[in-house]
């Protein structure tokens, strides 16, 4: 591990913070985005991001980049695209809780200092972002979930944004949420779910057709809180998790690597003090492996980490955990 600090300690006037997403700017500038407020759905919560420059050692003052006023808000994920604009995906809830959210976005065009009003993306209450996006050859793959209902779908564009599709649910026993989605050696598509319920494993689901179906889901072996989780998969082509490393607990938040078999060879721990440390999000740029997460919901949290670092933690024996091998056609 190279480094690890806090993006911002508490504010007094936002003093919970949650839910981190994380993007590169053109320049190597990381940029991060959270919701914060007086606490989860309070009116006052907003989108708040703080910048960080190559070289510097420490983020910008975190400054307000979305609010609806009266409305809570939450969910933020970024989108670059090729012609310089960066996309902000939230949800803004209408009533009291996350079911009534209704899914926005607003655009900027230098480096997220100035935005766009917001704009309400679809009419479908319930519909919530968590997730990069993934583009492939044009297409929009926005991971999404129905938060009445409790399951996975994607939110396709062909047409650079214009329009709009989700693709039939995934459907498991407990329910699923928080879909993370990357593109393997071969083509297909593999997608790593957050579980409903009391507590249990993060589920698995795979794409032969750009995300326009995926398989049955089915479960892996490796432990889920009934909360967040990020998969990416890295320049050497390896797999890499950011997950709660309990069934139960929202600590020990760990990070994991696996070949493209999804057979978890290595493992390192980040937290593991007995309080929240959750919703991670990774991104990679060069050589550099960046990681935002919700610390005690007080602030985010910033590590930076190294694919060498991580090989040093493997597991001696056995497995840390296994995946599942490819499952039959059937599609949801």
């Amino acid at each position: 591990m190279h480094e690890s600090s806090p993006v911002f300690t508490q504010l007094d006037d936002r003093p919970m913070a949650h839910c981190a997403t994380l993007s590169a700017l053109p320049d190597g500038t990381l940029l991060c985005a959270w919701f914060g407020g007086a606490y989860e759905t309070s009116p006052d919560v907003a989108i708040l991001a703080a910048w960080r420059p190559p070289g510097a050692d420490r983020w910008s003052d975190p400054v307000v980049i979305a609010d609806v006023p009266g409305c809570s808000m939450g969910q933020p994920v970024f989108l670059p695209r090729p012609d310089g604009e960066l996309w902000l995906f939230f949800d803004v809830i209408m009533e009291r809780d996350w079911t009534s959210a209704v899914p926005h976005w607003q655009r900027s065009r230098d480096g997220g200092l100035t935005w766009e009003p917001p704009a309400r993306l679809l009419d479908r209450p319930g519909l919530m972002f968590r997730s990069k996006p993934l583009v492939l050859d044009g297409r929009i793959i926005l991971p999404v979930y129905d938060e009445r209902t409790w399951q996975s779908c994607m939110m396709l564009s062909d047409d650079g944004g214009q329009t709009w599709r989700l693709t039939a649910p995934m459907v498991t026993p407990s329910g699923n949420i928080h879909p993370c989605v990357v593109q393997l050696s071969d083509g297909h598509l593999l997608a790593y779910l957050r579980t409903g319920g009391a507590g249990g494993v993060i589920w698995r689901a795979e794409s032969a057709d750009g995300g326009e179906t995926w398989s049955m889901p089915t479960p892996t072996d490796i432990p889920n809180p009934n909360s967040g989780i990020d998969l990416i998969r890295l320049a050497s082509g390896r797999l890499m998790l950011a997950f709660n490393d309990s069934d139960r607990l929202r600590t020990p938040l760990c990070v994991a690597l696996a070949d493209e078999d999804e057979q978890w060879r290595w493992k390192r721990t980040i937290e593991d003090s007995l309080a929240e440390y959750s919703y991670p999000t990774l991104l990679q740029t060069g050589e550099a492996i960046h990681l935002v997460y919700t610390a005690r919901r007080e602030h985010i949290h910033y590590a930076r980490l190294d694919e060498a670092w991580l090989l040093e933690g493997k597991v001696s024996g056995e497995l840390a955990y296994q995946g599942r091998h490819r499952p039959a056609a059937d599609t949801v």
